[in-house]
């Protein structure tokens, strides 16, 4: 993967470093996939949409940002990136994209550190929220009238500048708890999801 400091920081983030490239040589459609930073706190993050993860150089870029973030000990960052969703759709499109899918699931169901979504002003109810799995914290942006079970994992931002301290306040909530239970947390929610069950967000524990 190439990188480049970028332009892209906007509040929350004050920097940031653009990963892009793939081994079939694409340069990926996210709108920002890299390393970016809260004053001193650096989280990968993954910024994009419902357009984007549609083809396995897309899965795969995720992969290696996933193993990035493993091999360094960063959180993850997902921002406006329904993966659940979105995988649900694409993993019947083809055999390439349903490895491809697997690969990035497991990846990230394995990740010792801890997996942030954020979804903001742009969320069009098209997809359903939080993401039910690879969220250890959800911060939800200007979303009061989104109906949500109460959870100490889910912190809504009224304004977009109280996303940074909601984030910061989540990673901090995470990280204290252990990575194995992290990992079994996803574990029971993949398996709650596989059985049909939606509604469970309030019910994980946190430690």
């Amino acid at each position: 993967m190439s990188a480049n400091t970028s332009k892209y920081p906007q509040p929350p983030f004050t920097q940031a470093i653009a990963l892009s490239g793939d081994r079939a040589g694409s340069k990926g459609t996210f709108q920002f996939a890299g390393f970016a930073w809260i004053d001193d706190t650096k989280v990968t993050l993954v910024k994009g949409d419902m357009q984007n993860l549609k083809t396995p150089p897309e899965w795969r870029q995720l992969l290696r940002l996933i193993s990035l973030a493993h091999r360094l000990k960063k959180p993850i960052v997902l921002w406006n990136l329904p993966v659940v969703h979105i995988a649900t759709k694409q993993r019947k499109i083809s055999l390439a994209n349903t490895q491809a899918i697997q690969n990035a699931e497991l990846a990230l169901l394995k990740l010792p550190h801890p997996i942030l979504t954020v979804f903001d002003e742009s969320y069009n109810g098209t997809y359903p929220l939080p993401e039910p799995i690879w969220n250890d914290g959800v911060v939800l942006v200007g979303s009061s009238d989104i109906q949500l079970p109460e959870s100490e994992k889910v912190k809504v931002a009224q304004d977009p500048t109280e996303i940074a301290s909601a984030i910061l306040e989540l990673l901090y909530q995470a990280e204290t708890i252990p990575a194995t239970k992290l990992i079994a947390h996803r574990r029971t929610a993949l398996h709650m999801l596989a059985k049909g069950k939606t509604e469970f967000s309030s019910k994980l524990p946190l430690q």
